[in-house]
Formats: structure tokens, sequence, C-alpha cells
């Protein structure tokens, strides 16, 4: 066994696992799940503006019908 002085990589710091996978780790971890699901929204609003915009023979190639679009446009944003 090394002596601490010799060893070659830093001694772990007591309670930084707990730090990191805990409260304080949620924390850390929430803005970025916060603009992840915020970014998702932003793209779902555009997808439903854009095929509300598209004819009903584009809309009918791609197996939907105009009230299924509408239906969609009326959807929350944060319903898929």
């Amino acid at each position: 066994m090394q002596h601490a002085a010799y060893r070659k990589t830093p001694a772990p710091v007591p309670g930084a696992a707990a730090f990191a996978g805990g409260i304080a780790g949620g924390l850390l971890r929430a803005p970025a799940a916060l603009f992840g699901r915020l970014g998702a929204w932003q793209r779902q609003a555009e997808e439903r503006a854009h095929l509300a915009q598209l004819s009903d023979h584009q809309l009918q190639d791609m197996g939907l019908s105009r009230g299924a679009v509408e239906a969609m446009a009326r959807k929350p944003i944060w319903t898929r």
C-alpha cells in the first residue's frame, strides 16, 4: 500500500459522490433538462405550423387529413 504522500491520483473527496448524484446533482442538471424540453416544444410548434400550411393533397400524401392536423395544432405544446 502506498503512503498518501506518494499517491499519483488525488484522494477522493468525502461526500463527492453523494453531491454529484444527490439533490445538488439534480439541481445542476435541471437547467439543461429545462432548455432541452423548451427546445422540443419549440420544434413541435414549428412542425405543427408547417403542417398547417400544407395543401390537402400534400397532407393526403403523408397519410394525414386536414382535421387531424387542425386537432394537432390545437393541442397544448406540452403534449405530443
